[in-house]
């Protein structure tokens, strides 16, 4: 949320860079790049030494102001993504915030929800805001579980936890969800709200794993309900692998799920960590395209799938896989309806870019951004192209 531009320049380019999980995979230069890559990243950590460790933010446009959700560990804690509580601040222009400290901590009295609270999205409907987000134990089988949740609040400040039809979760004899054969984890995270205009039934996007062979099984789960409140009815993933696509499926998870209606389409985004993609898939890539900024783009006529690529080539969002952002989330711009702002956060760093800095516009067949590294200065240009 504080990286300079100079900074911000560096952790894009260091997306061309493998991390230190190809070792293994890559020859003497590619080695070479690796230790270039980390030695740049560790002095980048050190100038941020009293920083915290923070990541996943979304925002919740409300009047004249944002609200910011975000997820903050404990530094230096293995593995980091076990241990997390939401944070919130609040902005009227995306770059000044105001903390509000911690909106959400683990509930020790509840073992599936003990260890971490973790990423999700925020609604306002009738003067209440909604609180939807994902959770995983303490130890046992429940570090690796994950449950949603729901919490509300009026203020934005004081939020109370629903028991009332949650925690949502598939059965053990779910058809369509189960746990990761690679892993062993049960993936059930990033709920992503979305109150379908041609419906206005409430959809929970949902990163998840299919019940298919293999150790690619990332799908993007669905839930649906009348109200946002529940009860939620589980449906069938709208994006997954079949039994005859699974050994080439790309995906280990689909995180972060953002869904926008246009032009009479849904529109699907995701993002998925480049150690995570099926080296099968990864091999027919362009290897430049495929980074963990990557943002992946799908589409479908109908809420509940499938969805499908965008064009054979060109589902990876233009220039995303430059950005040195993971978790991309577009924010529309009040009154300006084919305006965005990209947000994310720096996995490299643990930091968050919730700042006007990448400006998205979105016509009928195009997204174009406009990244400012220089101050009011366009420093890079490019389109998001379908």
């Amino acid at each position: 949320m504080n990286l300079n531009a100079l900074q911000r320049g560096i952790v894009g380019r260091l997306e061309a860079i493998p991390t230190e999980s190809e070792l293994s995979t890559v020859g003497f230069l590619g080695r070479g790049r690796i230790r270039a890559g980390k030695a740049v990243t560790d002095l980048l950590r050190s100038l941020r030494h009293q920083q915290p460790m923070d990541w996943d933010p979304w925002i919740l446009p409300d009047g004249d102001r944002y609200r910011l959700f975000y997820l903050r560990g404990v530094a230096g804690y293995t593995p980091w993504w076990t241990v997390s509580k939401i944070c919130g601040a609040v902005s009227s222009d995306l770059q000044h915030w105001q903390s509000l400290g911690t909106l959400l901590e683990p509930e020790a009295a509840h073992a599936w929800e003990s260890g971490r609270v973790c990423a999700g999205c925020a609604y306002q409907e009738a003067g209440v805001y909604y609180l939807f987000y994902s959770a995983g134990g303490s130890a046992g089988v429940d570090l690796k579980n994950e449950a949603i949740g729901l919490a509300t609040s009026t203020d934005g400040l004081h939020w109370q936890r629903h028991d009332d039809h949650y925690p949502l979760l598939p059965d053990a004899d779910d058809p369509w969800y189960g746990r990761c054969n690679w892993t062993g984890h049960f993936h059930w995270r990033d709920p992503y709200v979305f109150k379908d205009p041609q419906t206005d039934r409430y959809y929970l996007f949902i990163c998840a794993s299919s019940k298919t062979p293999g150790n690619f099984q990332g799908c993007i789960g669905l839930a649906v309900a009348d109200s946002i409140a529940g009860p939620y009815r589980l449906l069938p993933p709208v994006v997954a692998a079949t039994a005859d696509t699974a050994v080439d499926w790309a995906f280990y998870h689909m995180e972060r799920p953002q869904v926008f209606f246009r032009d009479g389409k849904y529109h699907l985004f995701f993002s998925c960590f480049r150690m995570f993609l099926n080296p099968r898939w990864l091999q027919r890539q362009n290897s430049r395209r495929v980074t963990n900024s990557s943002l992946y783009w799908y589409v479908s006529d109908q809420v509940t799938g499938p969805f499908q690529p965008v064009s054979d080539n060109q589902f990876i969002v233009t220039n995303s896989e430059k950005t040195g952002m993971y978790g991309t989330n577009l924010l529309p711009i009040a009154h300006q309806p084919n305006e965005f702002i990209a947000y994310g956060w720096y996995h490299r760093l643990h930091a968050l870019e919730v700042s006007p800095t990448f400006r998205v516009r979105w016509q009928t067949d195009r997204l174009t951004l406009s990244a400012n590294l220089r101050g009011s200065s366009v420093g890079v240009e490019g389109i998001f192209r379908l």
